[in-house]
């Protein structure tokens, strides 16, 4: 049974790939990947650029919901909004948290509801938030095999997000080099290990979108 942070897998100080759902000011449903860092059992930090619809939603609500899940399309459609019908993110996905004004993704594995306990600005454009857990869910599932392409794919949504931000910068050029570099040989090693599956569709799709930024579209 499931009663602690440590049980779903986190460790102290550690990155963890999540999905953090809160509801904007008109009461809609939005969500983003996000990395969370176990600071103890009952306190997840995240640091946000202050610029993004999550951390506004978290100023204006005061919590949230940490979603962890191995569904790599949600992962890329909440990344990419534009990737959804009509580019919102479809509100069936989403019902009320049970202890906090948030949403949480009805597909998730396992879901955190968090309350803000502070924040501490990083720099001009970051912020530091401080979370306390006031709720913890998670779903009785079998184990699975560790899937190479999974990884790669959720890696590489991770990068993209950053080759999006900065691709026009002329002071990261060298940085996007990089990240489209490793998002390339994600790619190559994705259409090796699982050709025809989620993870290579998903990653055809991203190296479109990755070439319209390129083409200035």
């Amino acid at each position: 049974m499931v009663t602690k942070l440590s049980d779903l897998g986190f460790s102290k100080g550690d990155i963890a790939e999540t999905v953090v759902s809160t509801y904007n000011k008109e009461g809609k449903p939005n969500a983003a990947p996000m990395g969370v860092v176990m600071q103890d059992e009952k306190h997840l930090s995240i640091d946000f650029f202050n610029s993004t619809s999550t951390y506004k939603n978290i100023i204006l609500n005061k919590c949230a919901v940490v979603n962890l899940t191995n569904d790599v399309e949600i992962f890329y459609k909440t990344a990419f909004k534009e990737a959804n019908p009509k580019g919102k993110l479809p509100e069936e996905w989403f019902e009320k948290a049970n202890s906090v004004n948030a949403p949480k993704l009805k597909l998730a594995e396992a879901t955190i509801d968090v309350s803000l306990k502070n924040m501490t600005p990083l720099d001009q454009e970051k912020t530091m938030a401080t979370f306390n857990l006031e709720r913890l869910d998670a779903k009785t599932v079998y184990p699975q095999v560790y899937s190479r392409a999974m990884a790669l794919t959720i890696e590489a949504i991770i990068h993209a997000t950053r080759v999006e931000a900065f691709i026009k910068e002329e002071t990261e050029q060298k940085h996007v080099g990089k990240l489209l570099e490793l998002i390339e040989n994600y790619n190559g090693t994705v259409n090796r290990v699982a050709p025809n599956s989620i993870y290579s569709n998903v990653m055809s799709d991203l190296m479109k979108r990755i070439e319209s930024w390129r083409n200035g579209k």
